[in-house]
């Protein structure tokens, strides 16, 4: 059982109370009693309570004997000290010691050595004692449960966060996976219209590169001719301005095709930096689209598909001209995978428009 002390009880209360024996030593007090008599905690605790009255201590051992034994009210009071101009009476009203004037506010209360002799006033308050170790058992005990409850939300907390973390940093590496799938997927993509623009751009070297060739060949046949005429002492002038013109007309042939072959060769290289780049850099619109659409031709082999490009020849922009390439390569490859799907025949536009710091791109198939 919990122990519950005469301050506890009383401190709370704003009357003065007193806890005496039944010789009037004095056993306790509570802070409105200290306060009202100047009685020290600890210095005047155990002393006789004649220290703080006027009456004589003989008339004061008489009536505490007498009102210690006793459940009635009896006659008799005590003057305290310290009570002002007019001195405090108390009369004894069994076993307890109230005001003569201020009303029935108990004052001293006379500790018994046998319950007979208590008055209601004592059993009523070991009652509240009894009441307030309950009270307190309680509150201690709901206490206890509100700091378990406590403790439990805190270690739900810590593990909900814990979890939280752990869930933050699967995201993370989940985000990381997905941007990496996704660099990949666009390089993939790149690559992938990289290889078409590779094809679409041999097949046009081949062409003057063939016309190289043929003009090589038909020019070392004519100088082997020109070659035996001139060593069997044959040769005439006729012949030889013959020779001049059969070269310079195949060395033009030869000259104008190996600049075109090499002009698609530098076309294929910024197209292929392009694709695998994202830098942004100066380009004139209409010659951008015209290579991009030589690497595109493989995309209209043996087909009866045609694409057209309307683009003034004016337009230059800085911008990022493998993006550029990527929308129309995806254009044009969606549009011969799904637009043409079961046509003989198709036609694919572009169109071009700039003006106020603007470009707008018009796709049609």
């Amino acid at each position: 059982m919990l122990s519950v002390s005469f301050p506890e009880i009383t401190n709370s209360l704003p009357e003065p109370h007193i806890l005496v024996t039944q010789e009037g030593r004095i056993i306790s007090a509570n802070k409105a009693a200290r306060k009202a008599l100047a009685i020290e905690p600890e210095a005047d605790q155990g002393k006789h309570l004649d220290s703080f009255i006027t009456d004589e201590p003989e008339k004061l051992h008489r009536l505490l004997l007498m009102w210690s034994r006793s459940k009635s009210p009896l006659p008799g009071s005590v003057t305290f000290k310290g009570g002002g101009e007019i001195p405090a009476q108390y009369q004894c009203k069994g076993n307890i010691l109230r005001p003569s004037i201020n009303g029935d506010c108990a004052f001293i209360m006379i500790q018994c050595t046998e319950k007979r002799h208590s008055t209601s006033a004592f059993v009523t308050l070991n009652q509240k004692i009894t009441e307030l170790e309950r009270e307190i058992i309680e509150r201690n005990k709901a206490e206890q449960k509100i700091l378990k409850l406590n403790e439990e939300l805190e270690q739900r907390v810590h593990e909900r966060t814990h979890e939280l973390q752990m869930s933050n940093v699967k995201l993370a590496q989940s985000l990381e996976e997905l941007e990496s799938a996704q660099e990949e997927l666009v390089r993939s993509e790149r690559l992938a219209s990289l290889g078409s623009m590779v094809a679409g751009v041999a097949h046009e070297i081949n062409t003057p590169v063939g016309v190289c060739v043929t003009a090589v060949s038909f020019l070392l046949e004519q100088n082997n001719k020109y070659n035996r005429l001139y060593l069997d002492d044959k040769l005439t002038r006729e012949d030889f301005e013959s020779y001049l013109r059969i070269a310079s007309e195949s060395s033009d042939i030869i000259n104008g095709n190996l600049v075109r072959a090499a002009d698609l060769v530098r076309s294929f290289k910024q197209l292929a930096v392009d694709q695998v780049s994202d830098k942004r850099r100066q380009l004139n619109l209409k010659s951008y689209i015209d290579e991009l659409l030589i690497s595109l031709k493989p995309y209209f082999k043996n087909t009866g598909y045609q694409i057209s490009l309307d683009c003034p020849v004016d337009i230059n922009i800085e911008s990022y001209p493998g993006a550029i390439a990527q929308i129309i390569t995806n254009l044009v490859n969606n549009t011969m995978t799904h637009g043409f799907e079961g046509m003989e025949k198709g036609q694919i536009h572009i169109r071009v428009e700039g003006g106020q710091g603007k470009m707008t791109l018009h796709y049609s198939d």
